[in-house]
């Protein structure tokens, strides 16, 4: 394992009181040949004889969880998570994920014994190269089983969000769970209602974000799709407490000039298609058609209606307010120009009053097209507005009012006040959008004067 020089002066530091071990992920993926990723290390030592021992060096402590024996160590190049060799303890089926009781132990084998997946309970000695496996968790990380280092439902009974981390290493990983987990994790799922909305948040993005991973020994030499998570979640039953809304689409069966899947798997599919940054969008584009075919009949509107739904589930999940803006206008906007008849003059306002968000409008239109029967029409609507930006561009059309070539100030002088400045401001800003013809200066100032 190649580990930085600043991890092995840390582990000299701790030389004289005990071996510091590399443990948990970043070992697991060091055997799977990935990246690190987050750095937590842990030994026998207590938080009092690890913050003496970092005293005057160039580590530092910047947070401190005496009750968990946790510290966060800072260096120069990286910040590590250390933890004192523990025994944890939880009330009987709480499924909540923070344990009740917390003992220290100088024995790495009772540490191992709370961690959640043998693959995640390997140590590895930063001073020898020694990698030290208690519970077989290197054979299960070989054949990519995920299997609990304790019985399946005392580990998830006993802290729920384990459910989550279970499905986010099945897709982000390629790792199939052995069947008693599986079905201790539908036993429990529900349990998931006690977890915060936060930690499911987080978990949920790591799910949706997984990179597609090649797994030829355990799913039948296809690839782990971005969904494979999503699906995973609602055959546990845990999408319930996640998000709920999404199961109104399993089995409505959609117009069939249009789809070929209900609105569940269309809007999985829609998933995959999707470039990372757009799954969210990809996953809430369609989520009010089983709410407007509930209300209405039909999912005539399901853009406008999802828009707000999109919103409310996102707060309800914790997201910030810059993913909830970004998403829920998408799907605000994905509609648009579904027939490819709107006039040039209305392709060019929604452009020039969306710009910021045009392309990702139409990668989420060609997911969403692929996810479909691929009429060839939407082809045109995407090729039409791409090329409808690159003429405004060329032609130097004002995207903002704020572009154009006069200000407040010359209306002002020119007799306007008020509420008139911004009025006629907006009325020459649409003119030019709506003709794609930009004014100069002097036209704009003779139109101010009439």
């Amino acid at each position: 394992m190649n580990l930085t020089g600043e991890l092995k002066k840390l582990a000299n530091i701790f030389a004289p009181l005990s071996p510091l071990y590399l443990v948990g992920g970043a070992v697991r993926n060091s055997l799977l040949g990935l990246t690190l990723g987050d750095y937590d290390i842990a030994s026998n030592c207590t938080i009092e004889e690890v913050r003496q021992m970092l005293d005057k060096s160039e580590f530092v402590v910047t947070a401190e969880y005496p009750r968990t024996g946790t510290l966060l160590i800072k260096g120069s190049e990286d910040t590590y998570e250390y933890t004192t060799f523990r025994e944890d303890s939880y009330p009987i089926g709480s499924g909540m994920h923070s344990p009740a009781n917390v003992k220290f132990t100088k024995d790495m084998s009772v540490d191992a014994t709370r961690r959640d997946f043998t693959c995640n309970a390997l140590y590895y000695d930063i001073a020898s190269g020694e990698i030290i496996d208690i519970v077989g968790g290197m054979r299960d990380t070989e054949d990519k089983i995920l299997r609990t280092v304790k019985s399946a439902d005392i580990t998830l009974s006993e802290d729920a969000l384990r459910i989550m981390r279970l499905v986010r290493f099945s897709c982000q990983l390629g790792f199939t769970p052995e069947g008693e987990v599986f079905e201790s994790a539908k036993k429990y799922a529900l349990r998931l209602a006690d977890i915060s909305k936060e930690r499911i948040h987080d978990e949920l993005i790591l799910i949706i974000n997984a990179p597609e991973k090649y797994n030829s020994n355990n799913n039948n030499g296809r690839k782990v799709r971005a969904s494979d998570g999503l699906r995973m979640l609602v055959d546990i039953g845990a999408m319930e407490c996640i998000i709920p809304e999404l199961l109104g689409g399993i089995g409505l069966v959609q117009n069939a000039k249009y789809h070929i899947h209900d609105v569940f798997e269309h809007i999985m599919h829609t998933v995959d298609y999707c470039p990372p940054h757009l799954r969210l969008a990809g996953l809430f584009h369609d989520i009010a058609k089983p709410k407007m075919v509930a209300t209405t009949g039909m999912m005539y509107g399901h853009d406008i209606e999802g828009e707000v739904l999109t919103r409310q589930i996102m707060e309800r999940l914790k997201f910030s307010n810059h993913d909830i803006e970004h998403t829920s206008k998408l799907v605000s906007m994905h509609m648009f120009n579904l027939d490819n008849a709107v006039k040039d003059s209305t392709l060019r306002r929604f452009i020039a009053n969306n710009f910021d968000y045009i392309e990702d409008y139409l990668l989420l239109r060609i997911a969403d097209n692929m996810a479909s029967r691929n009429i060839h029409y939407d082809d045109i609507v995407i090729s039409r507005t791409r090329e409808m930006v690159s003429v405004m561009i060329k032609d130097n059309i004002p995207i903002n009012i704020s572009d154009m070539d006069v200000r407040g100030g010359d209306l002002i002088s020119a007799g306007y006040s008020g509420k008139q400045i911004g009025d006629k401001l907006s009325e020459l800003w649409q003119d030019q959008v709506r003709t794609g013809v930009r004014y100069s200066r002097e036209k704009l100032l003779q139109l101010i004067r009439r």
